[in-house]
Protein backbone atom coordinates (compact mmCIF):
# COMPACT_ATOMS: atom_id res chain seq x y z
CA UNK A 1 0.00 0.00 0.00
CA UNK A 2 1.29 3.47 -0.88
CA UNK A 3 1.89 5.56 2.22
CA UNK A 4 1.42 9.01 0.72
CA UNK A 5 -1.19 10.39 -1.74
CA UNK A 6 1.58 11.91 -3.87
CA UNK A 7 3.09 8.46 -4.33
CA UNK A 8 -0.21 7.26 -5.77
CA UNK A 9 -0.33 10.27 -8.10
CA UNK A 10 3.20 9.61 -9.36
CA UNK A 11 2.45 5.92 -9.89
CA UNK A 12 -0.64 6.71 -11.95
CA UNK A 13 1.37 9.16 -14.06
CA UNK A 14 4.14 6.59 -14.64
CA UNK A 15 1.63 3.91 -15.58
CA UNK A 16 -0.14 6.43 -17.79
CA UNK A 17 3.02 6.86 -19.85
CA UNK A 18 2.37 3.35 -21.16
CA UNK A 19 -1.42 3.80 -21.32
CA UNK A 20 -3.75 6.48 -22.66
CA UNK A 21 -2.38 9.88 -21.52
CA UNK A 22 -5.87 11.37 -21.83
CA UNK A 23 -7.55 8.80 -19.56
CA UNK A 24 -9.40 10.26 -16.53
CA UNK A 25 -7.06 8.60 -14.01
CA UNK A 26 -3.93 9.98 -15.66
CA UNK A 27 -5.33 13.47 -16.23
CA UNK A 28 -6.73 13.75 -12.68
CA UNK A 29 -3.40 12.56 -11.28
CA UNK A 30 -1.58 15.27 -13.21
CA UNK A 31 -4.15 17.80 -11.98
CA UNK A 32 -3.50 16.73 -8.39
CA UNK A 33 0.23 17.14 -8.91
CA UNK A 34 -0.25 20.67 -10.32
CA UNK A 35 -2.70 21.61 -7.56
CA UNK A 36 -0.25 20.55 -4.85
CA UNK A 37 2.01 23.48 -5.79
CA UNK A 38 -0.80 26.00 -6.37
CA UNK A 39 -0.79 28.94 -3.95
CA UNK A 40 -2.66 31.66 -5.85
CA UNK A 41 -4.50 32.05 -9.11
CA UNK A 42 -5.85 35.14 -10.85
CA UNK A 43 -7.81 35.01 -14.10
CA UNK A 44 -10.47 36.65 -16.18
CA UNK A 45 -13.82 34.89 -15.85
CA UNK A 46 -16.70 34.38 -18.27
CA UNK A 47 -19.90 32.70 -17.11
CA UNK A 48 -22.81 31.71 -19.36
CA UNK A 49 -26.08 29.93 -18.55
CA UNK A 50 -27.63 28.22 -21.54
CA UNK A 51 -30.83 26.27 -22.20
CA UNK A 52 -30.00 23.74 -24.94
CA UNK A 53 -33.57 22.39 -25.06
CA UNK A 54 -34.74 25.89 -26.05
CA UNK A 55 -31.69 26.86 -28.09
CA UNK A 56 -31.11 30.06 -26.09
CA UNK A 57 -28.65 31.39 -23.55
CA UNK A 58 -28.44 34.28 -21.10
CA UNK A 59 -26.07 37.18 -21.83
CA UNK A 60 -22.48 36.32 -20.91
CA UNK A 61 -21.30 37.57 -17.52
CA UNK A 62 -17.68 38.70 -17.23
CA UNK A 63 -15.38 39.50 -14.36
CA UNK A 64 -12.46 38.12 -12.38
CA UNK A 65 -11.58 35.00 -10.44
CA UNK A 66 -9.23 35.01 -7.43
CA UNK A 67 -7.95 32.02 -5.48
CA UNK A 68 -5.58 31.57 -2.57
CA UNK A 69 -4.54 28.18 -1.22
CA UNK A 70 -2.45 28.26 1.96
CA UNK A 71 0.01 25.64 3.19
CA UNK A 72 -2.32 24.97 6.12
CA UNK A 73 -4.98 23.81 3.66
CA UNK A 74 -7.28 26.85 3.84
CA UNK A 75 -8.72 27.89 0.49
CA UNK A 76 -10.24 31.26 -0.36
CA UNK A 77 -12.07 31.98 -3.59
CA UNK A 78 -13.73 35.10 -4.94
CA UNK A 79 -15.70 35.36 -8.18
CA UNK A 80 -16.39 38.98 -9.00
CA UNK A 81 -18.81 39.52 -11.88
CA UNK A 82 -18.64 43.08 -13.26
CA UNK A 83 -20.65 42.86 -16.49
CA UNK A 84 -23.51 43.26 -17.19
CA UNK A 85 -24.01 43.98 -13.46
CA UNK A 86 -21.94 43.49 -10.33
CA UNK A 87 -22.29 40.29 -8.31
CA UNK A 88 -19.70 38.85 -5.91
CA UNK A 89 -19.41 35.29 -4.62
CA UNK A 90 -16.82 34.55 -1.95
CA UNK A 91 -16.01 31.12 -0.53
CA UNK A 92 -13.81 30.66 2.54
CA UNK A 93 -13.76 28.73 5.84
CA UNK A 94 -16.45 26.38 4.56
CA UNK A 95 -18.95 29.20 4.00
CA UNK A 96 -20.11 31.28 1.05
CA UNK A 97 -21.21 34.90 0.74
CA UNK A 98 -23.19 36.12 -2.28
CA UNK A 99 -23.53 39.90 -2.60
CA UNK A 100 -25.89 41.43 -5.18
CA UNK A 101 -25.62 45.24 -5.06
CA UNK A 102 -28.50 45.86 -7.50
CA UNK A 103 -31.08 44.37 -5.14
CA UNK A 104 -29.10 45.35 -2.02
CA UNK A 105 -28.93 41.82 -0.69
CA UNK A 106 -26.34 39.46 0.81
CA UNK A 107 -26.95 35.73 1.22
CA UNK A 108 -24.61 33.73 3.46
CA UNK A 109 -24.48 30.04 4.30
CA UNK A 110 -22.44 26.87 4.73
CA UNK A 111 -21.25 24.89 1.76
CA UNK A 112 -22.90 21.53 1.30
CA UNK A 113 -21.67 18.47 -0.54
CA UNK A 114 -23.15 18.29 -4.02
CA UNK A 115 -23.86 22.02 -4.13
CA UNK A 116 -23.06 24.31 -7.04
CA UNK A 117 -21.38 27.11 -5.07
CA UNK A 118 -18.25 25.12 -4.30
CA UNK A 119 -17.92 22.69 -7.19
CA UNK A 120 -15.94 25.03 -9.48
CA UNK A 121 -13.37 26.11 -6.91
CA UNK A 122 -13.32 22.65 -5.33
CA UNK A 123 -12.31 20.87 -8.52
CA UNK A 124 -9.88 23.64 -9.44
CA UNK A 125 -8.06 23.43 -6.10
CA UNK A 126 -8.29 19.66 -5.76
CA UNK A 127 -10.19 19.83 -2.47
CA UNK A 128 -10.63 16.31 -1.02
CA UNK A 129 -14.43 16.71 -0.82
CA UNK A 130 -14.82 17.76 -4.45
CA UNK A 131 -12.46 15.11 -5.82
CA UNK A 132 -14.09 12.42 -3.66
CA UNK A 133 -17.48 13.48 -5.04
CA UNK A 134 -16.22 13.04 -8.59
CA UNK A 135 -14.84 9.60 -7.77
CA UNK A 136 -17.81 8.33 -5.76
CA UNK A 137 -20.82 9.89 -7.48
CA UNK A 138 -19.90 10.06 -11.18
CA UNK A 139 -18.90 7.81 -14.06
CA UNK A 140 -15.84 9.28 -15.78
CA UNK A 141 -14.82 9.21 -19.43
CA UNK A 142 -12.30 11.01 -21.60
CA UNK A 143 -13.31 12.74 -24.82
CA UNK A 144 -9.62 13.05 -25.71
CA UNK A 145 -7.84 16.08 -27.09
CA UNK A 146 -10.19 18.80 -28.37
CA UNK A 147 -9.84 22.40 -29.52
CA UNK A 148 -10.88 25.15 -27.13
CA UNK A 149 -10.40 28.38 -29.00
CA UNK A 150 -6.82 28.35 -30.24
CA UNK A 151 -5.48 25.79 -27.80
CA UNK A 152 -5.61 22.02 -27.54
CA UNK A 153 -7.04 20.70 -24.26
CA UNK A 154 -8.15 17.39 -22.79
CA UNK A 155 -11.88 17.10 -22.14
CA UNK A 156 -13.19 14.89 -19.35
CA UNK A 157 -16.87 14.12 -18.78
CA UNK A 158 -18.41 13.03 -15.49
CA UNK A 159 -21.99 11.68 -15.56
CA UNK A 160 -23.82 11.32 -12.24
CA UNK A 161 -24.63 7.80 -11.08
CA UNK A 162 -28.39 7.06 -10.87
CA UNK A 163 -28.55 7.18 -7.06
CA UNK A 164 -26.16 10.11 -6.55
CA UNK A 165 -27.67 13.07 -4.72
CA UNK A 166 -25.70 15.73 -6.59
CA UNK A 167 -26.62 19.07 -8.09
CA UNK A 168 -24.66 18.77 -11.35
CA UNK A 169 -26.01 15.81 -13.33
CA UNK A 170 -23.05 16.07 -15.69
CA UNK A 171 -19.74 17.89 -15.32
CA UNK A 172 -17.41 18.58 -18.23
CA UNK A 173 -13.83 19.72 -17.65
CA UNK A 174 -11.49 21.16 -20.25
CA UNK A 175 -7.94 20.78 -18.89
CA UNK A 176 -5.06 22.89 -20.21
CA UNK A 177 -2.22 20.40 -20.52
CA UNK A 178 0.46 23.03 -19.95
CA UNK A 179 -1.09 24.17 -16.64
CA UNK A 180 -2.83 20.86 -15.85
CA UNK A 181 -5.75 22.85 -14.48
CA UNK A 182 -9.33 23.19 -15.77
CA UNK A 183 -9.70 26.34 -17.85
CA UNK A 184 -13.36 25.65 -18.62
CA UNK A 185 -16.00 23.76 -16.69
CA UNK A 186 -19.70 23.12 -17.23
CA UNK A 187 -22.42 21.96 -14.87
CA UNK A 188 -25.52 20.34 -16.41
CA UNK A 189 -28.46 20.86 -14.09
CA UNK A 190 -31.47 18.58 -13.61
CA UNK A 191 -33.68 20.97 -15.61
CA UNK A 192 -31.25 20.56 -18.55
CA UNK A 193 -29.82 24.07 -18.31
CA UNK A 194 -26.03 24.36 -18.40
CA UNK A 195 -23.76 26.74 -16.48
CA UNK A 196 -20.34 27.16 -18.10
CA UNK A 197 -17.33 28.89 -16.52
CA UNK A 198 -14.24 29.79 -18.54
CA UNK A 199 -10.93 31.21 -17.31
CA UNK A 200 -8.75 33.45 -19.44
CA UNK A 201 -5.28 34.98 -18.96
CA UNK A 202 -4.57 32.62 -16.07
CA UNK A 203 -1.72 33.70 -13.77
CA UNK A 204 -0.44 31.25 -11.19
CA UNK A 205 1.31 31.87 -7.87
CA UNK A 206 1.34 35.65 -8.14
CA UNK A 207 1.09 38.07 -5.17
CA UNK A 208 -2.47 39.14 -4.33
CA UNK A 209 -3.44 42.56 -3.05
CA UNK A 210 -4.07 42.85 0.68
CA UNK A 211 -7.77 42.44 1.31
CA UNK A 212 -8.33 40.72 -2.04
CA UNK A 213 -11.00 38.51 -0.45
CA UNK A 214 -12.75 41.21 1.57
CA UNK A 215 -16.20 42.32 0.40
CA UNK A 216 -17.35 45.81 1.32
CA UNK A 217 -21.05 45.76 2.13
CA UNK A 218 -23.00 48.99 2.81
CA UNK A 219 -25.04 49.22 6.01
CA UNK A 220 -28.38 49.41 4.16
CA UNK A 221 -27.98 46.00 2.51
CA UNK A 222 -30.34 43.19 3.59
CA UNK A 223 -28.49 40.16 4.99
CA UNK A 224 -30.02 36.69 4.76
CA UNK A 225 -28.76 33.41 6.24
CA UNK A 226 -29.38 30.33 4.12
Amino acid sequence: MLAHPLAKVLLVILLGAAADPTSPDVVLARMSQAQSSLTTLVAGLTQVKSYPQLGIEDPAERGYFYLEHSKSGETKVKMEIREPETRILRVRDGEYLLYQPRIKQVVEGKLRSGGKKSIFSGILTGSPAAMAELENDYYAESLGLVQLGERSVTQLRFVAKPDAGVYCQQIDLWIDTTLWLPVQQSCHEANQSVITFALEDVRLNVPLAKGAFEVEIPSDVERLRN
